[in-house]
């Protein structure tokens, strides 16, 4: 017989995860298990974890556990209707789709969401064994004309006799709760944090008669018991075990107008043609490759895909949306993607790999990443919707489940503890996150800190993918539900999340949104007729851009401004393409040593010998060292013997929440492969040691091959016209740094910053010939963005202003604009030597007599510029509170390190040098990155900068723990130290 199973996907309800719903449905006797939820968001969890108990087995060499071999899961979903509780089991593909209709259509009707073209009315599904809670919700569906049966409930036992009286159709499966104390408790605090009360003013759903008993004990007991009850319910068993969801099957629509051609011809035509404009003389490699792909692609009946994305960028390119796109990802290591535009690296020349794209033995659908301008991201995507329609469109959802954080914070609001607390707690740990040693102290949070630790990892919410999008042949219903997105209009998302998506086989498209493509664009629309024909080779094959990058000059520049990259980048010092490729790869949480190994190969200062051949032939190009996925895939299946599906697994799983749980099962099948194929013990452990650094998160080649691209243009606009670039970058409000840090380093670029004013700037930052940069209204925080913008069309109407009565004359700005502008500065043509508390006072009819305000000195206005604007113009606000505070004898670059190119060399006395043996300054914090050592304890990483530069400071665990709390980017903080050298590189170390 079957079990019932509620999940923690039934929000406010469920207390059991997916693999420990399937052990206590398996521990208690059941082979057959119907997901029971409210919804089906949480039935690709539990067949993702059914088939992780045969894959572990698999890994570790052994036979199928009997325990398990004849499981079997079952969708089926409870719904409400007209007041009363049902539950559906499809039998047929009709019924599936029937049931997402129904949920589909409940979820438009319940929030604010889209009109869905055909989803109708809600009414309960057809082709599907329906069940009613109750007698009163049995009697109106009976009346409507459904079949349907009780679910007989074990409070109601004389439901169900009064039921079998009337000669009406009763089952009894169990429904599988809970079956502890402990589990009705988590699910009261469920309840509660659902409908964000408190545990004493909840009262739960269930009570202790509804825990779960052993099967043999339940089917002894009325009802069950009763032959016709055995007999029904056996009945609905039959009647569901005899369909199977589509599962795994890649569903992939036609592109629009392309309904009854020859799709496999239409592609190749294209990527001849493609391939025909890209290559002026396409030689052997090139056609071999071309055929290759298009081979396999036929093969997979994938065409239909390649030419869905083509179809859906041209579309939008012809009504104006993307001016660029950046194709990425896997995707981009096909020559047909780059042949139909959809990329823009040549994977020939820069020898990316297809098949970690697409193999023969591939089951999981691969996806294609379209980054387009992050301010053109939503017109784009609803664009597909209304090409496509909004009933076969739908983003993707992201599943939140319990971190430590939020479920603290949950269970601790669940028992009312006041906010003090919680705040006191934050002060411990940094978010809770690094652990809860220093909340264990406080007795009254014990029961809190279990209850806690039993919800993390519990499911949480729904969100949505940052870009994931799919299409389908018909209505989406057919093939999944589909809810409103939250805190987006228009938009419909999937119930499932990515993994269940690629498991059913929907293929998706992630339409992402990038800043830095803003950027350059913006920049490209400044500049016009000075940016090259083709900037991307121009870029890439630039002195001024290599040496650039070579320096470490890259703050502001895409995906290599981060402290680790511009470290590694000085310390090999080179600035080529294929470098700039491997290094943005190379920097990940897990591999600082090889990272070190890497660079002294790279030096000439370590000798490389391969320990296997493979090594030499595969990974030459890094010095052995595996930086991208496919390496991982590579290394796999040339030492272990793997396939590239297998292979592909791991690569998968590195990056996955549940990776360290699993990865053991990995490593023993390697390891055995290996061992099989005679491969020595040390070049095993050193290759698997470097498999472990790509957990987390790793990229690709095609990846960084296809960001390093939107690099090079944007370190070649910062290399010659470093105006221009500051401007878009601080403008489009991206990157790594504060805007104060962009202003930093565009004045060590010789760039003289020019404050807010209201007849100089625009809403953006902007250029001011190729020397001056003059700050933008919109970082005027306070000021309303409507009368800005107004001003600003007033202005552009009828011109300047010559006074300030006549700018609020003529504006009609509010108290609060006029008062955030003049703070900032904006005002200050028409201010006395400075003086904006004239201004202040102006606005209000003048200073009153015998009144003398204490004139604005350049301390109050950066005092001002930092409250309205996070920036200051003429004082760095390190040397604000070096003047104000007092101490601090030293600046930045005493630390060693400075990236002012006017600035005087400083004596050798003062200059940072290994092992100095103490510096204090004040500085401001740029840039933070905290991490875990070996023994767990937090460290970080910390940018540090004032008026003479950055420097790189490392705190150590001694040193936070002496501070008490991180350092958090916008702080100005009093540092002592000494200064480190690493490959000539100056570290400074946080006392």
């Amino acid at each position: 017989m079957f079990a019932l199973g509620i999940s923690d996907f039934s929000v406010g309800e469920g207390v059991y995860p997916a693999a420990q719903l399937l052990r206590v449905a398996r521990g208690l006797g059941y082979r057959d298990l119907v997901c029971w939820d409210r919804g089906v968001a949480g039935y690709p969890k539990l067949r993702d974890t059914l088939e992780w108990i045969h894959k572990a087995r698999e890994l570790e060499g052994l036979p199928p556990d009997p325990q398990w071999t004849d499981f079997r899961i079952h969708l089926g979903c409870r719904f409400s209707w007209r007041g009363h509780g049902y539950g559906a089991l499809p039998f047929s593909d009709a019924g599936y789709a029937a049931l997402n209709r129904l949920l589909s259509a409940q979820a438009h009707d319940a929030a604010p969401g889209p009109d869905i073209p055909g989803l109708g009315a809600p009414e309960p599904p057809q082709n599907c064994v329906l069940l009613a809670e109750d007698l009163s919700g049995l009697d109106v569906l009976l009346r409507e004309g459904f079949y349907a049966a009780l679910l007989a409930h074990p409070r109601r036992v004389q439901e169900a006799r009064k039921a079998l009286a009337a000669g009406l159709p009763v089952v009894a499966p169990q429904v599988l709760r809970f079956r502890t104390a402990e589990g009705l408790e988590m699910h009261r605090l469920k309840r509660a944090i659902a409908q964000q009360s408190t545990l004493i003013r909840t009262e739960a759903l269930w009570d202790v008669a509804e825990a779960s008993v052993p099967r043999a004990e339940w089917e002894v007991r009325f009802p069950f018991a009763e032959p016709a009850v055995q007999k029904a319910t056996a009945a609905v068993l039959e009647r569901i075990g005899d369909w199977r969801i589509h599962w795994g099957g890649w569903v992939l629509p036609r592109p629009l107008g392309q309904e009854e051609a020859d799709l496999d011809a239409l592609l190749r035509e294209r990527v001849r043609a493609g391939v025909a404009a890209k290559f002026e003389h396409p030689e052997g490699e090139v056609l071999a490759r071309m055929e290759r792909e298009l081979e396999l692609i036929s093969q997979m009946n994938f065409a239909r895909y390649f030419l869905l994305v083509q179809d859906i960028v041209q579309a939008l390119t012809h009504k104006g949306l993307p001016n660029r796109i950046c194709g990425r990802g896997s995707g981009a290591a096909s020559l047909v993607s780059y042949a139909l535009d959809l990329s823009n690296v040549d994977p020939v020349d820069t020898n990316l790999m297809f098949e970690r794209f697409l193999t023969k033995e591939r089951k999981d659908p691969p996806d294609m990443d379209i980054d387009f301008a992050w301010d053109e991201r939503d017109a784009v995507i609803q664009a597909v919707f209304e090409r496509y329609g909004r009933h076969r469109v739908a983003m993707v959802a992201n599943h939140a489940f319990f971190k430590p954080k939020g479920a603290l914070r949950a269970v601790a609001q669940a028992h009312g503890r006041p906010d003090s607390e919680l705040k006191q707690l934050a002060r411990y740990v940094r978010g809770w996150e690094g652990g809860l040693a220093r909340a264990s102290e406080n007795p009254a949070w014990d029961v809190i800190l279990r209850q806690a630790a039993a919800l993390e990892g519990h499911f949480h919410q729904f969100s949505v993918h940052p870009g994931g999008t799919i299409v389908t042949p018909g209505p989406m219903w057919e093939h999944a539900a589909f809810q409103p997105a939250p805190a987006k209009e228009k938009v419909s998302t999937t119930t499932w999340d990515k993994d269940g998506v690629e498991n059913y086989g929907l293929v998706k498209i992630d339409l992402l949104g990038n800043r830095s493509l803003a950027v350059i664009r913006d920049a490209y629309a400044v500049l016009g007729d000075r940016v090259a024909t083709d900037p991307g080779t121009h870029s890439r094959k630039d002195p001024d851009t290599q040496a650039l990058l070579a320096r470490g000059d890259s703050i502001g520049v895409f995906y290599v401004e981060s402290p680790a990259t511009r470290q590694l980048q000085q310390r090999v010092k080179k600035g080529d393409f294929e470098t700039l490729v491997i290094h943005s790869s190379l920097i990940r949480p897990a591999a600082y040593r090889w990272v070190d190994r890497y660079v002294k190969r790279s030096r000439g200062e370590e000798v490389w010998e391969p320990s296997d051949p493979v090594f030499n032939e595969l990974l030459s190009e890094s010095y052995g060292v595996l930086v991208y996925q496919e390496d991982v895939i590579k290394v796999c299946v040339a030492l272990a013997g793997w396939s590239h599906y297998e292979a592909d697994l791991l690569r998968k799983l590195l990056g996955k929440p549940d990776c360290e749980k699993k990865l053991p099962y990995f490593e023993a099948r390697f390891r055995r492969g290996c061992a099989a194929r005679g491969v020595r013990q040390a070049t095993v452990d050193e290759s698997w040691d470097m498999i472990r650094t790509f957990q987390g998160y790793s990229f690709c080649k095609p990846h960084s091959a296809s960001y390093a691209q939107v690099s090079f243009e944007s370190a070649w606009i910062k290399a010659h016209h470093p105006a221009v670039f500051f401007a878009s970058v601080i403008t489009n409000q991206g990157g790594y740094y504060p805007a104060i840090a962009y202003l930093g380093d565009a004045r060590r670029h010789r760039l003289v910053v020019r404050g807010p004013d209201a007849n100089a700037s625009a809403w953006a930052f902007t250029a001011e010939g190729e020397q001056a940069l003059r700050v933008g209204l919109m970082q005027v925080q306070g000021a309303i963005q409507k009368e800005i913008h107004e001003l600003l069309e007033e202005r552009e109407r009828h011109g300047p202003f010559d006074t300030l009565d006549e700018l609020l004359g003529r504006a009609k700005l509010s108290v609060t604009t006029a008062e955030a502008l003049c703070a900032a500065g904006a005002f200050d043509r028409w201010a006395p030597d400075g003086d904006r508390t004239r201004l202040m006072w102006a606005r209000l009819g003048g200073v009153p007599p015998g009144v003398r305000p204490r004139p604005t000195d350049p301390f109050d206005r950066a005092d001002l510029e930092m409250e309205t604007m996070d920036l200051t113009l003429e004082m760095h606000p390190a040397a604000l509170a070096r003047v104000r505070k007092g101490g601090g004898p030293d600046r930045v670059a005493d630390a060693g390190y400075s990236t002012n190119l006017d600035a005087a060399p400083r004596s050798e006395a003062k200059r940072g040098t290994s092992g100095r043996n103490h510096l204090r300054f004040w500085a401001l914090v740029v840039a933070d990155k905290e991490v875990a050592t070996e023994k767990g304890e937090r460290m970080q990483f910390v940018t540090f900068e004032d008026e003479t530069g950055l420097c790189e400071a490392v705190a150590f665990p001694d040193a936070i723990r002496r501070r008490q709390r991180p350092f958090r980017v916008g702080e100005i903080v009093s540092i002592s130290g000494k200064t480190t050298l690493q490959d000539g590189l100056a570290v400074f170390e946080v006392a």
